[in-house]
């Protein structure tokens, strides 16, 4: 799976639909769970992920070998598929399949670093740095607070970080004056195209409007920069999520949109 987004993004750039970090975060926060999701590959060309308990239905598949995206779609437990809104022709395909009835809505970002960003001024009392070894508890903490109901488990985010291609030098955060983490933001490197992705951001209520989820997505967005990255791309569901990434240069480009049977 991850080979194939590497593929995918060298193939067809900023529109690739998978970055290697998506699927190591999707597969290894959720610890236990394997029962809950089917996957299916077709050698190198394509695979399915099938999320049991919504029906949701991802896949990728290369554009040489598009056919298979019939065999792909021909899941009757499948309830919700995605295309992007311009891409006609998987679109035609998806409604082959009953996949008509277009909902939510994931708006894919990008944003160029050939120049290094300029880090951005913290509050008195914080600072920047990245995840020790030391710091799981507080760094699963976070997460929690700001997702839940949250799923991750100290057990789980070990995982995480044991999988590939994650680093602890692009797993940021802003630690506030008491040691509580205050913001986060991971970033996944694909280093072999240059394109990190930051997936998970998040900043704690107490601590929001303070610039705080700007600050920690600049900071890993340098030290991504420091380590070769030339370009970064972020998703985002609401807009004030949406604002944020535009906040800190990212550009819209593209909208992913489920479709229901």
């Amino acid at each position: 799976m991850q080979r194939l987004a590497v593929e995918q993004r060298r193939l067809v750039g900023a529109r690739a639909p998978w970055h290697v970090g998506d699927i190591a975060w999707g597969l290894w926060q959720h610890e236990g769970r394997e029962h809950e999701w089917e996957l299916r590959h077709w050698d190198d060309h394509a695979w399915s992920w099938l999320r049991l308990d919504k029906g949701t239905l991802d896949y990728d598949v290369r554009d040489d070998h598009r056919e298979l995206l019939d065999a792909i779609l021909d899941e009757r437990r499948a309830r919700t598929a995605h295309a992007f809104e311009d891409d006609e022709e998987t679109r035609s395909i998806l409604a082959r399949h009953g996949f008509t009835t277009p909902g939510e809505k994931l708006h894919f970002y990008a944003r160029d670093l050939a120049e290094r960003p300029e880090p951005l001024p913290l509050p008195d009392g914080f600072r920047e740095r990245t995840v020790e070894d030391a710091d799981l508890a507080e760094r699963v903490a976070i997460h929690r607070d700001v997702w839940a109901p949250s799923r991750v488990t100290e057990s789980s985010y070990a995982n995480v970080r044991a999988a590939w291609p994650y680093r602890t030098s692009l797993d940021c955060v802003i630690e506030a004056p008491d040691g509580r983490f205050a913001a986060y933001a991971l970033l996944w490197p694909d280093d072999a195209n240059g394109v990190g992705e930051l997936e998970p951001v998040g900043v704690r209520d107490e601590f929001r409007r303070r610039g705080l989820g700007a600050a920690v997505c600049t900071a890993a967005l340098a030290r991504w920069h420091d380590e070769g990255g030339r370009e970064a791309i972020v998703y985002c569901l609401s807009d004030i999520a949406c604002a944020l990434y535009e906040s800190v240069g990212f550009r819209r480009h593209a909208t992913l949109v489920a479709y229901a049977r």
